[in-house]
């Protein structure tokens, strides 16, 4: 039986997604919103409650936890153990509803769940899953494919709009989902209100376009002179990040690479063939959208 969601406690409320969906929660009146913290030196709105917490500790989270309907995990870091640990926690504290953090790719794409950057991930949702299954919580999960502003600006996907490069992954032609954080937040905070949401995941896009499509929409934003165009055999970029990572190199670099791999390779990635934007009132961007948003972004850094 569904119900009501009234009460909500987020973890990760200072990261770079986990901050957006505070602000719009912190907004809406029909939430009571309390943030799960290991430290209190960060400031956070006044209708918000604090609670501090031992991240590693499945009974301090629990008693964070405690009379909550909802918890939304937005954390992010190297210790997947931490996303099992808020799961536990909300069972032990009778929460109704988990949205995980997962925030990337298809939870049932079993080649990009295989690959170690989304092994954490993957064990968290199935984890989820079987506890769902066992009626001790409910889940919902929200899929998004790459963060779109935050890639432009960090050119974390190969296009440096900055610096005008553009490294085009295996030819740069799948076309993924890319999604602007404000986006994912207000889904997230959507989802929440949703009657239908029990067990399932939703998956929301602004744009589903190739790397080479957003490159060259990016010219045609920043103008085309000056831009250094290569390509990369990603084949043998993901055989360098696997070795790394079996000598026990798990590093940053590698994590990127492992995601730009994925989301380069048909069968890893691919444009959503179902999606839920109108049901969480996501909307699409028009590529004079995406243009303005380049031009934006590329303007922040002069």
């Amino acid at each position: 039986m569904n119900r009501s969601i009234k009460k909500v406690v987020l973890a990760g409320a200072t990261g770079t997604l986990g901050s957006l969906i505070l602000s719009i929660l912190s907004q809406s009146v029909e939430f009571e919103v309390t943030v799960v913290v290991r430290r209190t030196n960060a400031t956070f709105p006044s209708r918000v409650t604090v609670k501090v917490a031992d991240f590693n500790s499945v009974s301090s989270l629990t008693e964070a936890f405690e009379d909550q309907d909802a918890v939304i995990d937005a954390t992010s870091g190297s210790d997947p153990g931490v996303n099992i640990r808020i799961i536990d926690a909300a069972v032990r504290a009778r929460v109704y509803r988990i949205i995980p953090a997962e925030f990337s790719v298809d939870p049932e794409n079993a080649k990009a769940r295989s690959m170690p950057v989304f092994q954490g991930k993957d064990k968290a949702f199935h984890h989820v899953q079987e506890l769902a299954s066992e009626d001790k919580i409910t889940y919902t999960t929200i899929s998004n494919g790459a963060f779109m502003d935050w890639c432009l600006r960090t050119g974390f996907l190969s296009l440096d709009i900055h610096s005008k490069k553009v490294e085009l992954m295996n030819g740069g032609t799948l076309v993924i989902p890319w999604t602007l954080l404000e986006s994912v937040a207000k889904a997230t905070v959507e989802v929440l209100r949703l009657k239908d949401a029990k067990n399932r995941s939703f998956f929301i896009y602004s744009v589903q376009k190739s790397q080479k499509e957003m490159a060259d929409l990016a010219k045609e934003a920043l103008g085309p002179e000056g831009w250094e165009t290569t390509t990369i055999d990603m084949e043998k970029v993901i055989e360098g990040a696997m070795m790394e990572c079996k000598a026990g190199n798990f590093n940053v670099q590698v994590i990127g690479d492992m995601i730009r791999y994925i989301n380069s390779t048909e069968g890893y990635s691919g444009a959503w063939k179902n999606d839920d934007n109108e049901v969480l009132g996501v909307p699409t961007m028009s590529d004079e959208e995406v243009r303005q948003l380049i031009t934006k972004i590329a303007r922040e850094k002069k």
